[in-house]
């Protein structure tokens, strides 16, 4: 006798239904700051969740995607994150228009290595690109607009976050003038946050080259503290050294104009968390969070992949990480309004008229199975129309049903 196996209804691993009120605030935070994003000039677009494999080159985001297969056997990958795709599409759609292109979305990209990490697998983002200018200030503007995303949600630098910045062409530049046989040991330890590995790579270096092996990558401190560039400013040997400091003295000069340097703490050891990243590097700490919040940087060689050349900056927002760290805010109060005929709608339509939340019930509950329901849905209010306004009572806890007018009802239940 053949036993049908039961069949799983839960979610995959890594992913999760997300359920009010945490949706609510998800969908919230969204608006926010696509709304800031459009005050910036960024225009909104949306890339297929599904990608050709060949589209995304980096190895790391190739062995964390999700892949299958076409009716051709072509195979497929769930976008493992946004920059890629945006670069593809620049370089098919827009390529008959002028740079620069000011792009931004909101969506999810999806990652296996996340499952098991307490991560998820589907990661919602919000984000920014430039592409089509090489410029200082293009890097600056988009760090200052990730400065005012947070603080428009109610965070503060420092004490809430910080943006920490750094320049992957300085300590590259140093390493390839100063110890070009040991650069490819000594970024993977960088890379790998390992600095036990990095001074273990120079304590086999001549003297000169080894202090700035060790030292670059302590050099850490607030952006306004110009002792920090000094102190950098030792190791500027090289060309490409001395091009990436100015670049990065350049970036904080900007910074300063937009107001937004009391927000980064610059760290010249920063690499970038992508093999694309060529120039500045950034990631945003939240306060309590051992994850970083955004991250970004500039990229100018990503889009010759696709046949242009044209250099890029900007950056990836995880919008469930910045959840968790933002401040509660009060949500808009709900109300049930239980039963009524034609009554009912009209009063439900009322209330609605005047800005309030109404969920409105066909069915004439009882009052203890109508107050379970509205708490169930956490809603703050429950009401029965009534001749000329409504019943109204707290449910949580129970209150006594008290008749008013639509608006007298408004005026008590919004805040």
């Amino acid at each position: 006798m053949n036993r049908e196996t039961p069949r799983k209804f839960a979610t995959t691993p890594g992913t999760r239904d997300v359920l009010p009120p945490e949706s609510t605030r998800l969908l919230g935070v969204q608006g926010r700051i696509r709304e800031r994003f459009r005050l910036f000039g960024f225009r909104e677009v949306l890339t297929p969740a599904l990608e050709y494999s060949e589209v995304i080159e980096e190895h790391n985001l190739r062995d964390v995607s999700y892949k299958l297969f076409d009716q051709d056997n072509q195979m497929l990958l769930l976008r493992p994150e946004m920059t890629t795709p945006i670069a593809r599409l620049i370089s098919q759609r827009l390529a008959g228009s002028p740079p620069p292109h000011k792009i931004s979305y909101v969506l999810p990209a999806y990652r296996r290595a996340s499952v098991g990490r307490g991560q998820s697998a589907e990661l919602y983002q919000a984000g920014v690109e430039v592409v089509g200018s090489a410029s200082s200030r293009e890097d600056a503007s988009t760090i200052a607009l990730l400065v005012d995303v947070l603080q428009s949600l109610g965070l503060d630098a420092p004490t809430d976050y910080a943006v920490v910045l750094g320049q992957s062409g300085f300590y590259a530049g140093y390493l390839r003038y100063a110890a070009p046989d040991a650069a490819t040991a000594v970024t993977s330890a960088l890379a790998a946050k390992d600095l036990v590995a990095v001074d273990a790579i120079a304590r086999e270096l001549p003297a000169n080259a080894a202090a700035g092996v060790r030292g670059i990558p302590r050099i850490v401190g607030p952006a306004k503290d110009e002792s920090i560039i000094e102190e950098a400013g030792r190791f500027a040997v090289g060309e490409e050294a001395k091009e990436a400091l100015e670049n990065l003295r350049e970036i904080l000069r900007h910074l300063e104009a937009h107001g937004a340097l009391g927000a980064v703490i610059l760290d010249l050891g920063l690499s970038g968390r992508h093999d694309y990243y060529t120039g500045v590097v950034y990631e945003a700490y939240a306060a309590g969070l051992g994850f970083t919040v955004a991250n970004g940087g500039r990229y100018d060689n990503l889009l010759r992949r696709f046949g242009k050349e044209l250099p890029a900056t900007g950056f990836a927002i995880y919008l469930e990480r910045l959840l968790s760290v933002l401040p509660e805010e009060k949500q808009q109060p709900l109300l049930v309004l239980v039963g009524g005929d034609v009554d009912g709608i009209e009063a439900a339509a009322g209330l609605r008229s005047l800005g309030v939340p109404v969920l409105h019930l066909s069915d004439d509950l009882p009052q203890e199975a109508a107050v379970e329901y509205a708490r169930s849905v956490e809603a703050a209010w429950i009401s029965y129309p009534a001749a000329g306004g409504v019943e109204l009572a707290t449910t949580d806890p129970p209150g006594e049903f008290v008749f008013m007018s639509p608006e007298s009802a408004a005026r008590t239940v919004l805040p």
